[in-house]
């Protein structure tokens, strides 16, 4: 192609135009005109680099990923041409400014190269401020577009630890909500961590959503929280309750309810342990609920909160057998149980419930750990 040299010269001896500095990658095929365009921006501030043809200005931005802020583009180049250039760089950095050159004035050239990607398109001769302008503002763009990049990558990484700082906080809620029922009934620790699992289980086999699922745990896991409002001379007594000890222990429901709706993540999970004592055919308590008016997550709860306290022993009975608690479950469905749930309950086979109680009794404190931190998660 013929050109101006004149007209680049000029670049060197014009008034200095302060521009913010980067890097430039010049691609054409005559190399007067690369050498020109490279002292010339050098002399106004930029690093420049400069390749023969297309297919070599494609190796230079590979091998300098992320470094140019700007590519000038000769448009008709011998072996790959600046449109298939320009197509295969935006394919790989859409980030980076390609300013289009041609010594044609062809508007079929100008339409193609802005369909593909091209940042601005500069005839030769070049007018002297003209360019100037064009490679200040097409620098700048792409330094805003890494700037948004990279703030975006740190506000994600920053809201990312503050989550995690959330979910630990909420992780340390639920263990200390576990442990002062802990302290005053022995056994709720285990018996909260296996209906949390056991209600999970059940409550996939029915399809329930993620959110659903996580709402459900979180109740599971506090279900019994209102008991530390209960006296020990009623909550441990190892015998059969006065009318007016239960009417007393009945009120747990309620009072758990009470304690977890004033906590934000805990305010839904809160309406199980509320219903967790209802009965399918509306005998239960607190509020004598009958069918579908008991939440979903408490009619789920209340099939496996039945399994895992038939099969746990008592100062006053001896634990039964799966075989017999699943039985026994099974009569009760359509008065304390919601038939729906007990037929997927039925599906699941009784060495699963089994598996899922040995496992909790002998994990150790980093498996309850990380359950707690999975149910923390919003």
């Amino acid at each position: 192609m013929s050109s101006t040299p004149s007209i680049y010269q000029q670049l060197l001896k014009s008034t200095p135009y302060i521009i913010p500095q980067g890097r430039i990658l010049v691609v054409d095929d005559e190399e007067h005109i690369r050498t020109l365009l490279k002292d010339a921006l050098e002399e106004l501030g930029y690093e420049c680099d400069t390749a023969e043809n297309g297919l070599r200005g494609l190796e230079k931005v590979e091998e300098n990923k992320g470094k140019y802020e700007a590519i000038l583009l000769d448009i008709h180049m011998p072996e790959l041409n600046g449109i298939e250039t320009l197509k295969r760089l935006k394919l790989s950095y859409p980030d980076i400014s390609v300013v289009v050159l041609s010594a044609s004035r062809d508007v079929e050239n100008v339409r193609d190269a802005l369909k593909e990607g091209a940042y601005d398109y500069v005839f030769k001769p070049f007018d002297l401020n003209e360019l100037k302008n064009t490679i200040k503002r097409a620098c700048e763009r792409t330094k805003l577009i890494r700037e948004n990049r990279d703030y975006q990558k740190n506000l994600e990484i920053k809201v990312a630890e503050q989550t995690e700082t959330l979910i630990n906080l909420y992780a340390d809620t639920l263990e200390a909500l576990v442990l002062a029922l802990d302290l005053r009934e022995h056994e709720t620790g285990f018996h909260s961590y296996r209906v949390t699992e056991y209600s999970l289980t059940l409550a996939r086999k029915l399809g329930l959503p993620d959110k659903a699922l996580s709402i459900l745990a979180k109740g599971a896991l506090l279900h019994d929280i209102g008991k530390i409002g209960i006296p020990d001379s009623i909550l441990l007594k190892p015998g059969k309750l006065t009318d007016e000890e239960w009417k007393i222990m009945k009120m747990h429901p309620t009072m758990g309810y009470e304690l977890l709706k004033k906590i934000d993540f805990l305010e839904e999970a809160a309406e199980i342990v509320l219903s967790h004592h209802e009965h399918y055919n509306g005998k239960g308590y607190p509020r004598g609920l009958k069918g579908e008016q008991i939440p979903l997550g408490a009619r789920i709860f209340s099939v496996v909160d039945a399994l895992d306290a038939m099969t746990s022993n008592r100062p006053y009975r001896q634990a039964l057998s799966f075989e017999e608690a699943i039985e026994r479950i099974a009569k009760s469905s359509g008065s304390q149980f919601d038939p729906s749930i007990v037929r997927v309950f039925l599906s699941i086979p009784k060495e699963e419930w089994m598996e899922i109680r040995n496992r909790i009794e002998k994990a150790e404190e980093p498996y309850l750990k990380k359950l707690l931190h999975n149910l923390s998660k919003p």
